[in-house]
């Protein structure tokens, strides 16, 4: 299949037409009811999961799964593999094993990625006990504030003695995996679809993190959003490469529920290696990595071989350029999508199927096309909605947004407020600057203090990150501002391509006089092994800083 023949752009097209019709209710846009075959490729036989796998309990559909194809993989990593009849067994015994524990309160799944991770949250549901994802890499005083913060009454992790360091009773996940019968909770213990079920901690990249809650019902919303979009299936092998302890990893991890088999790959084990063993040991079909690891990926000299069987690459985590397009371009399949997604912890917002000569920014790639069920309108500073075009803060409503925030062991509103005009909507005023374009597209153009004023004149900070890496010299870029004596001054990372590369600072200013303004240009290019990321997949910028007076 050709690039230029992929059907599902073009349909992508027409809804946008449709978007672009759709009317706006004091500001808010919202998507118009789509037809079965909305973005799913339309030349792969699909049965749509819809609405009643969305209200269906995710246990009620894993027996379903179980009962139609026990033998079909299910989940897997580096060391262990298991089917649906094997999942759902070592489900029954994990969940035997909370319950009877005898604690309450938020259990702490301190787990990296690997298949205990999807075990233990369904284990949560079926024992009725709300999960708290946590990333076992993450620092300790970080996941121990965390967990003191949550009020948590017991830890799931590999193994039971590292929760003692955290002063909480602690189960091993390995018990999930032990031979022999176990019986399953019965139905009436599992969590209800609209009570708290998981929380998922802000990144942390600044401030105190949030400590968001969703119910099962939100997460299946977009779980069964995810698995018809891509139309996944039993054919396919999903990869995921970033952190589970995330909305979008919590997502991916329970794509399960289309029948299709999940990869697990502990990159803060095995790094890049690790993740090149996963892509050659069998086809892989969807890919979920964000573009900072991509752009690692596609300079592996072997890179065209291991992707030879994806049929999509999904990005997350981070701004999506067109920079990062043409270089994965280089080593993806012809036939091969690229979808981008744009959302936070509070709700999902926006999809996007990249297509040759998409022109909404010069820069950036679109956010996309809102995800069903979700509204969006974007204000100015008083809150009066923009006109089309014009460039305002990104507010999203949604009846499947998170529940709220957990503080001081009970559930309460945070920053999601109830919207006036309907109660069962929850408004999320995201920071994020965006505009819409003609065609009913979102490009959001990076968070609000992202968008810095160097003498007196506006620069966006993605736009000086792609003209470093226009440089065949750089690898990857991230650029942070800091003030120093009342002045705005840009500081510039960048990754080498190349062991050797005395001067290249020098260079690279040569090169920035001729394409950005004086404004625009980096004050320093401080040359790094790696840009430093978060567990969750984005960029550490307090790891960034710290490294300005290291060099």
């Amino acid at each position: 299949m050709r690039e230029t023949d992929l059907a599902l752009p073009d349909h992508t097209r027409a809804m946008q037409a449709a978007l672009a019709r759709a009317p706006l209710r004091d500001g808010w846009l919202e998507t118009p009811d789509l037809p079965e075959d909305y973005r799913g490729p339309r030349d792969i036989p699909y049965v749509r999961y819809g609405a009643a796998g969305r209200d269906r309990p995710a246990l009620a559909t894993l027996a379903r799964i179980v009962a139609a194809m026990p033998d079909a993989p299910a989940c897997e990593d580096a060391v262990r593999a298991l089917d649906f009849r094997a999942l759902r067994a070592a489900v029954g015994r994990l969940a035997a094993a909370i319950r009877a524990s005898g604690t309450a309160g938020p259990i702490g799944l301190l787990l990296s990625n690997t298949v205990d991770y999807p075990v233990a949250v369904l284990a949560c549901l079926a024992a009725g006990r709300v999960g708290l994802l946590l990333e076992s890499a993450a620092p300790p005083a970080w996941n121990e504030a965390i967990l003191r913060q949550v009020g948590a009454g017991l830890i799931l992790a590999e193994d039971a003695a590292e929760g003692v360091g955290f002063g909480l009773p602690c189960i091993g996940t390995a018990a999930a995996f032990a031979s022999g019968a176990a019986g399953f909770p019965p139905e009436e213990a599992w969590l209800g679809q609209d009570a708290p079920a998981f929380i998922i901690c802000t990144s942390g990249s600044t401030g105190q993190p949030k400590a968001l809650v969703h119910s099962q019902r939100t997460v299946l919303h977009q779980v069964a959003g995810l698995i018809d979009e891509f139309h996944l299936s039993s054919r396919d092998r999903f990869l995921m490469a970033t952190s589970a302890a995330t909305t979008a990893g919590l997502f991916t991890l329970l794509t399960i529920l289309g029948g299709s088999a999940l990869h697990l790959v502990a990159l803060g084990r095995g790094g890049v290696p690790a993740l090149r063993e996963a892509l050659t040991t069998r086809p892989v079909t969807v890919l979920r990595a964000g573009p900072s690891l991509m752009r690692i990926v596609a300079r592996l000299p072997d890179a065209a071989a291991m992707l030879a069987g994806l049929r999509i690459l999904r990005s997350t985590g981070e701004p999506l350029l067109h920079a990062d397009v043409e270089v994965m371009r280089g080593c993806l399949p012809p036939g091969c999508m690229i979808n981008n997604a744009y959302g936070a912890t509070e709700l999902s917002g926006t999809g996007w199927f990249v297509h040759p000569g998409d022109a909404q920014d010069p820069v950036r790639v679109a956010a996309g096309i809102l995800d069903p069920g979700t509204e969006a309108k974007i204000v100015d500073g008083h809150g009066r909605p923009c006109p089309p075009g014009e460039v305002g803060e990104l507010w999203m409503r949604s009846r499947f947004a998170a529940l709220g925030e957990w503080q001081e062991g009970r559930l309460v509103p945070g920053r999601l407020e109830p919207d006036p005009s309907d109660p069962s909507l929850r408004v999320y005023r995201t920071g994020d600057l965006a505009r819409l374009t003609p065609d009913g597209a979102f490009v959001v153009l990076g968070r609000m203090d992202r968008m810095v004023k160097v003498n007196g004149m506006r620069v966006e900070l993605a736009e000086v990150e792609a003209a470093l890496r226009r440089s065949s010299e750089v690898a990857q870029a991230a650029v942070v501002a800091r003030e120093a004596g009342g002045r705005v001054l840009l500081v510039g990372f960048v990754v080498p391509a190349d062991a050797a590369h005395a001067g290249l600072e020098g260079r690279l200013r040569e090169d920035l006089v001729h394409v950005l303004p004086a404004h625009m240009r980096p004050a320093r290019i401080i040359a790094i092994g790696a840009i430093p990321l978060l567990p969750g997949g984005k960029r550490d910028e307090a790891a960034l800083c710290g490294m300005i007076g290291a060099a």
